[in-house]
This record gives C-alpha cells, sequence and structure tokens, in this order.
C-alpha cells in the first residue's frame, strides 16, 4: 500500500511540473526576459536611490514585519489532488499521512524563494536604517523560513476545519504573530518579549494538532483550493498564450455599450466581434483595465520625465502584447469560420481595434502629468505613445500573427 501512495505522489509531482514547463516557456520568451530586465534595472536603481536618502528614525523593521507576515500568513498547501480523489482516495485517507507530508514540505520548498526574494530586497533598506552589516541576512532568513514551516503547519491543520470564518481568523492571527516576532527580532527587542511570542506560537501550533486529530480531511475544501490555485495560475499563463483549460467569464455590460456600437456591415465583422469581445470578456478587460491604472498610478507619483515616459511605453507594450491572443479566441468556433470575410480583414480588424486600445491607453497616461500642469510633458507622452501604438499594431503584430496562423495549420 505504501508503494502505491508513493507512487501517486510521484506521478502527481511529474504531472504538475510538466504543466508547469508548458506554459511557462511562452510566458518566459525573449520578449519578456527584455521587459523585465528593463524594469527591473530600473527599479533597481531607483530603490537605490531612494535608500540613500533614508535616516535611522525611518520604520524599516515595521515595514519588513508587515509586507513578510502578509506572504508568511499566505501559505497554501499544494495537496495536487483531483475531483475523482474524493472517491478513490478517500478510503485511504488514513494512510495518506506520508503523501500529506510530501505536500506540506513540497509547498515550503515552492514558497522559500518568495520569503528568500522579498528578504534580500530589502536587506539594503534595513541596513541604512540600522547600521547592521549584510552578515545577519542569513540568521533572519532562517528565522523567516523557520516561520513559514509553522504557517504551513497550522494552515494544514485548520484545513479540517469547514467554518469559513475560522480560516478567516486563522488568517490574520498567523498575520500578526508572524509579524510580531519579526518586528521584535529586527528592532532588537528584549529577547523575553521574543520567547514570550515564540512559545504563544508553539502553543497555537500545538492547540490545532491537537484539535485536527478529532477531524477527518475536508476533501470538497481540498480540491475546491487545488483548483483555484491552479486557476489562477492558468489566468496569468494566459495573458502570454492560449490556455484551453480556462474559460472565462462574458459581463453584459451594458454601459459601455456606446465603446461597442459600430455598423453592422460585413467590413466592419471582425472589429465588432474583438471590440466586444475585448470590453466584455473579463480575462482581456480585467488585463487592459489592471495595466492602465498601474501605469497611471505609477506615472502620477513619479517626478521624474524620463522615467515616466519609459513607464508609459513599457506597459503600452505589455498591455499590446498581452492582448496579441485576443486574435485567435475564435479560431475554434465553427460560425466564425463560415463568416464570408476575407482572412485579411480580419487581420486588419485585430490591428485597428489593438492600436485604437492603445491609443486611449497613451491619452490615459498622459492625463496625470496634464492634471499636474505638466502640459508639455503630458502631450509627449500622449504623442510617443500614439507613434509606439502605431508601429508596435503594424510591424510588430504583424509578424506575430502570421507565426500564429502557420501554427494553425501545422
Amino acid at each position: 500500500m505504501m508503494n502505491n501512495v508513493e507512487s501517486i505522489w510521484k506521478k502527481r509531482v511529474l504531472e504538475y511540473n510538466q504543466e508547469l514547463q508548458k506554459y511557462l516557456k511562452y510566458m518566459f520568451n525573449d520578449h519578456l526576459l527584455f521587459v523585465l530586465i528593463f524594469a527591473l534595472g530600473g527599479a533597481a536603481f531607483t530603490y537605490n536611490q531612494w535608500v540613500k536618502t533614508l535616516d535611522p528614525t525611518f520604520p524599516a523593521a515595521y515595514i519588513m514585519a508587515v509586507i513578510l507576515g502578509l506572504v508568511l500568513a499566505w501559505s497554501p498547501v499544494y495537496t495536487f489532488l483531483k475531483e475523482a480523489d474524493a472517491v478513490f482516495l478517500l478510503p485511504l485517507e488514513n494512510r495518506l499521512g506520508s503523501y500529506f507530508r510530501k505536500c506540506i514540505w513540497i509547498s515550503f520548498m515552492f514558497q522559500s524563494y518568495i520569503q528568500l526574494l522579498i528578504l534580500a530586497a530589502m536587506m539594503p533598506m534595513y541596513v541604512a536604517v540600522t547600521g547592521n552589516g549584510f552578515n545577519s541576512f542569513f540568521p533572519l532568513l532562517a528565522l523567516v523560513l523557520a516561520i513559514k514551516v509553522w504557517n504551513l503547519y497550522v494552515r494544514w491543520f485548520l484545513l479540517r476545519f469547514q467554518e469559513k470564518e475560522a480560516h478567516w481568523i486563522d488568517s490574520i492571527i498567523r498575520f500578526l504573530l508572524s509579524g510580531s516576532l519579526l518586528l521584535l527580532v529586527l528592532s532588537g527587542s528584549s529577547i523575553v518579549l521574543i520567547l514570550a511570542v515564540a512559545v504563544i506560537m508553539a502553543g497555537y501550533l500545538f492547540y490545532f494538532f491537537n484539535a485536527a486529530k478529532k477531524k477527518n480531511l475536508k476533501w470538497d475544501l481540498l480540491i475546491h483550493l487545488e483548483q483555484q490555485r491552479m486557476l489562477m495560475f492558468y489566468r496569468i499563463a494566459n495573458m502570454f498564450t492560449d490556455v484551453p483549460k480556462l474559460k472565462g467569464k462574458v459581463h453584459r455590460r451594458k454601459w459601455l455599450d456606446f465603446l461597442v456600437k459600430t455598423e453592422f456591415s460585413q467590413s466592419s465583422t471582425f472589429r465588432n466581434l474583438y471590440l466586444r469581445s475585448l470590453v466584455r470578456t473579463s480575462e482581456f478587460s480585467g488585463l487592459y483595465i489592471r495595466l492602465t491604472l498601474i501605469g497611471a498610478i505609477l506615472i502620477y507619483t513619479n517626478q521624474s520625465f524620463i522615467v515616466n515616459i519609459l513607464t508609459a511605453l513599457l506597459f503600452l507594450y505589455l498591455t499590446g502584447f498581452q492582448l496579441v491572443p485576443l486574435y485567435n479566441r475564435f479560431d475554434y468556433k465553427i460560425w466564425v469560420l463560415i463568416y464570408p470575410v476575407s482572412t485579411q480583414l480580419k487581420k486588419s480588424s485585430f490591428k485597428k481595434v489593438l492600436n485604437q486600445s492603445m491609443m486611449i491607453q497613451s491619452f490615459i497616461f498622459s492625463l496625470p502629468l496634464l492634471m499636474k500642469g505638466m502640459w508639455v510633458e503630458g502631450v509627449i507622452i500622449l504623442l510617443a505613445g500614439f507613434i509606439f501604438s502605431l508601429l508596435f499594431s503594424q510591424y510588430y503584430v504583424v509578424q506575430r500573427l502570421r507565426k500564429m496562423d502557420e501554427s494553425m495549420y501545422l
């Protein structure tokens, strides 16, 4: 029986890795890597300049405790369960202890990278404010990872409770305890206070360890959480390539009808289709709104004109790049294939919709500067955005659409 459980574990992990690799190769392509390197380089430079302005009164310990506390409290357990497991694995529940222990530790392995990156990113701020050297990084990392293990085990024991209120309260308590312990350590508080919080955390873990023994696994809850976790990954992957397993939601959005009013003629067939899909489909409209709002906020809060131009162009590129999959959204719909219109009209309609969407976004990016009375800078960003949108839709997109058409008929 143990061999069967072990084989199930190995098969699930292998399938999960294969699923990740299938989409990651599309997500981390050359274009995205170039944008990430550019964005991270700019962010690192800005962050480094900001760190130099900090003084000892800056609350670095509080900021680190809050951010790390939130990340530590977010501790999902990857169970790799499927719907059929509620039937076929239910009789083996008492023999799956080793399976779920491995789930906890593989969850720790995946999530520890996030803790490592966040702590490494905040260390320059901590060192600049406290004067401590970077030699404190590894002891802090060991502490953060130990708290992550504590969070994962508490979270696993709480998954045997069905009540939603219990899960919310537990998340808040784990955030407060994790953040409090980190704050005491980072601020150099008394060892007695640190040990007191550590004892409370140990007691909290021990209480739910005993309480969980009296409860069975909530298979429906575990399967639902696993499905939601994969759905989140598929939504991100869908920004870069078509994900057949993801079904987007369509919303009527009657209040936006003025945006999609087009003449009903043969020449406007695909323009009407793409425009309504962009406005009404959750994955594309949500993506467009999020990137537009984030870009506008960054432009409004930044004082450097050069950084604002680069930010506008960066977010225009991200928007255009991630809206390209809209082109073949209807390629497998029979009723679209029988339209008496040419493929060239389909391409030109898509390019027009994409170009207009990016130009509207360019106008929104110029508004923060115009609101602050920076008329010249606002007009320059508007014109730069228009030119970039035109070049992107007329040259870059043409190459992408050609490759997409070729791959469809292979």
